[in-house]
Order: structure tokens, then C-alpha cells, then sequence
């Protein structure tokens, strides 16, 4: 039992020290001397983070065998179908879980998940509620199921939960940009500002955060100068983002800069040879094809 312990004890340090497999060798070679199934959990979930779901599954299928009733082996098991592929597999191991445990809420969640990849709506929105039936702070739950109202144009339940997921972390990807995104369709465009410049504030913003403020400045307020520097700002970012360029040469266009709309243009066709018709059509830049920049921008198009 000593040395079991001091070899489980090894394995957890090595797993805080991000030495995966160290860890694994370290608990492989505890459980040549007993096993506990706690221990064996552990592995089991380590060698999914190691990307070997094949042993995984073999760690929560041994520890089913002797303990059909943990439901922390049965929703491992699903996290190691999950990652072979076999969804059908995992989403019957979730619930195999939820059957010892209905108060387990990440099973739930991840049924969710499931059922948002096979397109299922209203299974996904009943297993968001039982997620957060039972737990909630669940930030993901709160988050996609504030999405999914916002898809549809529930706005009041969108902004419920979405500001509860706000609440629970405000500096987690996404949240400030959904709330911009909910406010705005409210009309309220202060607030949906507000939220995307706090997104813009983050190491990992969402690109479209950058088109989305420049959209309110450019459409609401009629603001093309800060429109532009806010869609600049995103290209520094994102420089290959070709409907931020696009969106660029819109306002440049409006602004009858017609030479940097060009230019901007150009790149975006290039680089999306699909937006050249968007360009002929979009009301935007009507004043921009009676000019020679226009025309100057379908030779070069032509000769790349």
C-alpha cells in the first residue's frame, strides 16, 4: 500500500507539471500493485488527454465490469466513444451515467452537444435545461443555450442566460460578443458597443467582433471614420480575413476613397474569388463602379 500511494502521489504531481507520460507510466505502474478505482478513473481520463481513447476505453470498461454503478465510469466511457467517433456510443454511455445519477449535469450537457452536431433543436435545447436544472452555473450550458435562443429570436431568454453566463465569467470567449450581438438586435446599440469593445479586449477575440462594431458605426451612426479604424484594427489581427477586407473597401468606397477601395477590394476577391459578385451587386459600392477604379479592379481580378 506504501508504495502505491507514492507512486500515485508521483503520478498526480506529474500530471500538474503537465508530464502526461510520466503520469501514465507512473499510475500503469501503481496499478501492478493494487488498484483503486478513483486511480483508475484518473488514468482512464489522463489517457484521454494523452488522445488515447482506445485505452480509455479500456480503463472505464474494467472499471464498469466491477462497478456497473459508477456513473463516472459510464460517462468516461462516452468521452472515449466521443473521441473515436462513435457518437451513437458515447450519447448511450451518457445516459447509462444519468441513469445512476440524474443529477449529473455534464452528461446531460454533453448529450446536448450531440444533439446540437446531429441537429436535433429541441433535443438540444431540453438537455441545455437539464443541465441547468441541475447545475446552474454552468457556464457552457448558460452560453449555448443563450445562442441558440438568439438563433431564433427568443431575445429576452437569449439575454437571461447569456448574462448569466456573463456573470459566471465575463472574460471566457464569446460571451461579450453574444451579448453585442443580442443588444443589438434588441436596437439597444449602446450596450451592444459596450460589449464588443470588452471583446475586443481579449487575447482570442472573435474576428467578427471587429465587422460587427464597424457594422453599428458604420450603419447606426453613420460614423465611417471610426467604422474604418475599427476594421483596420481586425485586420492587424486577422489579416487574411476576407470579409473584413471586403467590408474595408465598402467603406473606403463610401468615404470616395475610391484607391484604397480598390486595393482592399482586389485583396478580398483574390483571396475569395465568390465575392466578385458580390462586388457587382452591393448597393455600397454603386457610385464605385462608375469609375475607373472599378474598372481597373476587373482588369487586375482578370489577370491573376
Amino acid at each position: 500500500m506504501e508504495k502505491y500511494n507514492k507512486l500515485i502521489a508521483e503520478a498526480k504531481q506529474a500530471y500538474r507539471l503537465k508530464k502526461h507520460d510520466k503520469a501514465v507510466r507512473l499510475y500503469e505502474e501503481a496499478f501492478k500493485e493494487m488498484i483503486i478505482v478513483e486511480d483508475l478513473i484518473d488514468l482512464g481520463l489522463l489517457y484521454l488527454d494523452n488522445k488515447t481513447p482506445v485505452k480509455a476505453k479500456e480503463a472505464f470498461k474494467a472499471i464498469i465490469d466491477v462497478f456497473p454503478d459508477s456513473p463516472q465510469g459510464h460517462y468516461g466511457l462516452g468521452l472515449a466513444y466521443e473521441q473515436l467517433g462513435k457518437k451513437d456510443y458515447a450519447e448511450e454511455s451518457y445516459l447509462k451515467a444519468i441513469k445512476v445519477d440524474y443529477t449529473f449535469a455534464q452528461a446531460y450537457f454533453n448529450i446536448a452537444l450531440i444533439a446540437d452536431d446531429n441537429n436535433d433543436e429541441q433535443k438540444t435545447y431540453d438537455y441545455y435545461k437539464k443541465t441547468l436544472l441541475y447545475n446552474p452555473e454552468h457556464f457552457w450550458a448558460n452560453l449555448n443555450l443563450g445562442s441558440l435562443y438568439e438563433k431564433n429570436n427568443y431575445l429576452d431568454l437569449a439575454l437571461t442566460h447569456t448574462l448569466k453566463a456573463y456573470k459566471i465569467n465575463p472574460k471566457e470567449k464569446m460571451v461579450t460578443f453574444n451579448l453585442g450581438v443580442i443588444y443589438g438586435k434588441l436596437g439597444n446599440f449602446e450596450k451592444a458597443v459596450k460589449y464588443y469593445k470588452e471583446e475586443l479586449k481579449k487575447p482570442k477575440c472573435y474576428f467578427m467582433t471587429h465587422l460587427n462594431i464597424a457594422l453599428i458605426y458604420k450603419d447606426i451612426y453613420g460614423d465611417l471614420t471610426n467604422s474604418r479604424q475599427f476594421l483596420l484594427e481586425g485586420i492587424s489581427r486577422f489579416k487574411d480575413n476576407t470579409t473584413l477586407w471586403y467590408n474595408l473597401g465598402c467603406v473606403y468606397a463610401l468615404m470616395k476613397d475610391y484607391e484604397n477601395a480598390k486595393n482592399c477590394l482586389f485583396y478580398a476577391v483574390i483571396k475569395n474569388p465568390d465575392l466578385f459578385n458580390t462586388v457587382n451587386e452591393d448597393e455600397e459600392l454603386i457610385a464605385f463602379r462608375d469609375t475607373d477604379y472599378y474598372h481597373e479592379l476587373v482588369l487586375n481580378i482578370k489577370h491573376n
